[in-house]
């Protein structure tokens, strides 16, 4: 993948979020890549290598910004490892600006957009586990447990994380995050605090 920029919540949240996000099931045999842990994130944009990256890019990029406050739309399993089982964000203009200003900036670098974008990952599932329906079993898991509450009348999604109910989230720091190789070897090369209102 390379390197990508995330944008992810202060750590009281991360842990929330953490507590709900699917574990490897015990007594099933599942790839060794299934279930891998990371930190909760929007992924805002990828590029192939950091050598042309601007000095101080992160600082500018937090540069007269404040956190964004995101809202969860649905809980959705896709068809795609890193997109295996996620949690929709309604998109707001902070949100598309920031993600657009990456773009701009490093445009010599042609970034590439994050897929399905805004949306915060809860696992990942590889191709083969998800043919045996461990994706599809991973999000009736959580709708059963009652982690996620989904109101489909008003289209959004709410994710009980023990006695805290999760609507949304708020984004407070933006991280560059060397993405090669097994998810739990991927390494935060720099991060910036946004700065709070």
């Amino acid at each position: 993948i390379g390197l990508s920029f995330w944008l992810v919540p202060p750590p009281c949240q991360a842990t929330l979020l953490q507590s709900i996000m699917p574990q490897r099931p015990q007594g099933r045999t599942l790839s060794p890549s299934s279930y891998p842990k990371f930190f909760p994130h929007i992924t805002l944009a990828s590029v192939r290598s950091g050598n042309e990256l601007p000095g101080a890019l992160l600082v500018n990029l937090a540069r007269d910004r404040q956190s964004i406050r995101v809202n969860f739309q649905s809980v959705v399993v896709s068809d795609h490892y890193f997109r295996s089982l996620l949690v929709s964000v309604l998109p707001t203009a902070d949100l598309l600006a920031l993600a657009g200003e990456i773009k701009e900036t490093l445009s010599h670098l042609s970034p590439l957009s994050a897929p399905m974008f805004p949306h915060l990952s809860l696992a990942y599932i590889t191709d083969e586990d998800a043919e045996a329906g461990e994706r599809d079993r991973a999000a009736q898991s959580l709708r059963e447990s009652s982690a996620a509450v989904e109101d489909e009348s008003n289209h959004t999604v709410s994710l009980q994380c023990g006695e805290v109910c999760l609507s949304g989230i708020d984004l407070t720091e933006i991280w560059l995050v060397d993405c090669e190789g097994p998810v739990e070897d991927w390494s935060v090369r720099d991060k910036v605090s946004l700065t709070d209102v």
